[in-house]
């Protein structure tokens, strides 16, 4: 390595470990987050404010643009002989991790060895690679290498499924340096960044900062800022304060927060909103409150809760009320899908009663649970079920990362929990959340007929027939009363007059490659 690459990677290393931002620059775009991250390692589910840093670091096979569709990334085509049990990838070549290595098969494969084999928990990428031949025999320690996985050359990767995946080039795989474990050891992500992403990770000060540093080898084009500072600022307002006085260029809303802000004509102009491929809904744990196996308790909980007036109420019309659990846009989605049952208090009050729980009696209290994003939110539920149903309901809040911990854990019996499509099909918010073996079935739902229905879909290149499917799944979900479907927000971001090329892509990353300052 050249001596002058070598001097950077030192202090990005150093920077990493000290916990310390490095110095700003002229070209250093100043954002926020609403939340801290919850990790910086790869290989474990990242949430929504983690995975939108962490989605400028690493890449996978595909993309998502602003758009929504999927894009070529670190592949630049792949191809299916047999309607998608054999994968062929050819890998884009000039790929260089920001160790200055350059990105191969080779990693790809040990990135998925690493998902399989991580202790105590598998990478969050092992529900993906389970259809992989020999998957299985690497997770339980039979086998020492995933033979499903062959490698012609450095830039060509063949995937061999036991059943056909017509989604597999899709998933959300951020590929690694794999020469990163070797020279930092275990915790490398506190001291480097493995990525061949746009920006390099150089510091984070937890609860308080990121620092991202473009990476000027990146394949697609070095970014237009020399780096991107993003402070952790969950109040609203100190938000605005750091806003209205210079200090941020652009300034990410909470969910909680673009009501009151989007109202404010001191702000006209600067308001730029994007669509969200999101699914929100409110979660029954049926394991946690056992009244709720009972699916009259689950309707009537659906029919106390007005979601309508929560659009323009609680979310000033920025906000989408869906009819399922697809997010409008992907494929499967259907308008005119019958909506959940709107507000009815007299139907939801006589099916409690039918279930022997007559103005609440005999059932134990309850607490929304919900990350800060959610507290006024979660509090007009709290109220509507308590006046509608007589049930003691609550509200508790918790800092984001333990709440994704709890909910993550099943822990938490009524919760507001959200899915931000990953990949562009309807198999992510589907599969992800109900199938029985998925790790962020936070629920705890399980059904056999929905997962044979996700299985099949799984194996169907046609995406008409893949839709049809998705449609049987949607209509078990709505039969069983599952869950309450909920306003889906935008994303909304306060941006400086002259700041441009700033977007959020519908899966949450807010993309900075071709912002520009002033």
């Amino acid at each position: 390595m050249p001596l002058l690459a070598a001097l950077r990677l030192l202090l990005t290393v150093l920077a990493i470990a000290a916990g310390g931002a490095l110095p700003a620059t002229a070209g250093t775009l100043r954002a926020s987050l609403s939340d801290d991250l919850t990790t910086i390692d790869p290989f474990v589910f990242p949430g929504l404010v983690s995975s939108g840093v962490l989605r400028q670091v690493y890449e996978g096979f595909t993309a998502i643009d602003a758009a929504g569709n999927a894009v070529p990334a670190l592949a630049t085509r792949w191809e299916t002989p047999d309607g998608g049990r054999t994968w062929r990838f050819a890998l884009r070549p000039d790929v260089r991790f920001h160790s200055g290595r350059p990105f191969t098969a080779a990693d790809v494969l040990w990135t998925w060895e690493h998902h399989l084999t991580r202790k105590p928990q598998p990478g969050y990428s092992a529900f993906y690679l389970r259809g992989i031949e020999g998957a299985a025999a690497l997770q339980q320690g039979t086998a020492t290498a995933l033979s499903g996985v062959a490698i012609p050359d450095p830039h060509t990767l063949v995937v061999r499924l036991t059943e056909p995946d017509a989604l597999f080039p899709l998933y959300p795989f951020l590929f690694v340096d794999r020469g990163m474990e070797a020279e930092f050891g275990p915790a490398w992500p506190e001291r480097a960044s493995g990525g061949t992403g746009p920006f390099r990770l150089a510091s984070w000060r937890h609860g308080e900062s990121v620092r991202l540093e473009a990476h000027a080898g990146y394949w697609n084009g070095a970014p237009a800022v020399d780096a991107v500072s993003l402070v952790v600022l969950p109040d609203t307002n100190t938000l605005l304060a750091r806003y209205d006085a210079g200090q941020l260029d652009v300034a990410m809303l909470p969910e909680n927060a673009v009501r009151t802000v989007v109202r404010q004509p001191r702000y006209d102009g600067q308001i730029a909103a994007f669509a969200r491929a999101q699914v929100r809904y409110l979660a029954l744990n049926q394991d946690q409150y056992p009244p709720f196996r009972d699916r009259r308790v689950r309707e009537a909980v659906g029919l106390a809760l007005d979601r309508a007036a929560t659009v323009n109420g609680l979310h000033a019309g920025r906000a989408v009320l869906t009819n399922g659990f697809v997010t409008p846009g992907l494929g499967g989605y259907r308008p005119d899908a019958p909506p959940p049952p709107p507000f009815d208090a007299g139907r939801a009050k006589a099916l409690l009663a039918e279930a022997g729980h007559a103005g609440g009696g005999g059932l134990p209290p309850l607490q929304i649970a919900g990350g800060p994003n959610v507290r006024e939110e979660a509090t007009y539920f709290a109220a509507q079920l308590t006046a509608v149903l007589g049930i003691p309901v609550g509200v508790r809040i918790q800092e984001r990362a333990a709440f994704v911990t709890a909910i993550n854990e099943g822990h938490e019996a009524l919760f507001v929990n959200g899915w931000t499509a990953d990949f562009p099909d309807p198999m992510d918010q589907l599969a992800t959340q109900w199938h029985s073996a998925s790790p962020t079935n936070r629920s705890r739902w399980h059904d056999l007929n929905f997962d044979r229905l996700m299985e099949r879909a799984r194996g169907l290149a046609d995406p008409d027939a893949r839709d049809a499917l998705y449609r049987d799944a949607e209509a078990l979900l709505r039969e069983q009363a599952v869950a309450i479907p909920l306003a889906v927000p935008q994303f909304v971001a306060l941006v400086r007059p002259g700041v441009t090329g700033v977007v959020i892509r519908p899966d949450g990353t807010t993309d900075f490659h071709a912002a520009r300052l002033p």
